[in-house]
């Protein structure tokens, strides 16, 4: 009974994870494209007919357009003005959104984004360590941990912890997510500062083996 309910675990874990943001991304794109069509439907007439990489040149060029507008929000999204605005958008309404701010670190981490505020670190504990997630660090030497609780990162506890009590780590907070997924597995060489070379023993073996 116990496969059953791994199998149901990970079924579930598959629709959450990739099947939802999947069919939300191709909505909203197919959404978009439809928006940008409509918009171009009067130079329609003046296209082509031959088809571009299997698709009309109408669809051609709506993707194209959004390619375009999202790298102009991107380079906007960089200036000073346009980052406090979406700071308020987040703050007061995505915020909402069920796992948004996890899934925006994790983000962050793929593209590396330098601006991202969330850090991995250690919290002593009695003599202790905890694996925890730094996401803001406030005045007076006290920083807001975000200790996930596994199997379900995104749910956990929140505490005001000093920083005389915080070892940051050096890897980014998408592997920490995914060691917590994993009841920690791998985690202990943490303490000693050896983030990296568990990496390097690995990629030496891969090495060996090829």
């Amino acid at each position: 009974m116990r496969w059953f309910q791994t199998l149901m675990k990970r079924i579930l874990s598959g629709v959450v994870l990739f099947l939802l943001p999947m069919t939300l991304l191709v909505f909203i794109l197919g959404k978009a494209i439809s928006f940008i069509q409509k918009l171009i439907l009067p130079i329609k007439m003046y296209l082509p007919f031959q088809r571009v990489l299997g698709i009309g040149m109408l669809t051609f060029i709506s993707l194209v357009l959004i390619i375009l507008i999202c790298l102009i929000a991107g380079t906007l999204s960089e200036k000073k003005l346009f980052k406090s605005l979406i700071v308020k958008i987040e703050d007061n309404l995505l915020v909402f959104i069920p796992g948004y701010s996890m899934l925006k670190s994790r983000a962050s981490d793929a593209i590396s984004d330098a601006d991202n505020k969330w850090r991995s670190v250690l919290v002593s504990e009695n003599n202790d360590w905890k694996l925890g997630i730094e996401v803001d660090r406030q005045t007076g030497g006290y920083s807001t941990i975000f200790f996930p609780g596994p199997p379900d990162p995104r749910s956990g506890i929140i505490k005001l912890v000093h920083e005389s009590k915080l070892k940051h780590l050096n890897i980014p907070v998408s592997k920490m997510v995914r060691t917590i997924r994993k009841y920690g597995e791998g985690s202990a060489c943490w303490v000693n500062g050896e983030t990296h070379n568990q990496e390097n023993n690995l990629d030496q073996s891969v090495k060996v083996i090829e």
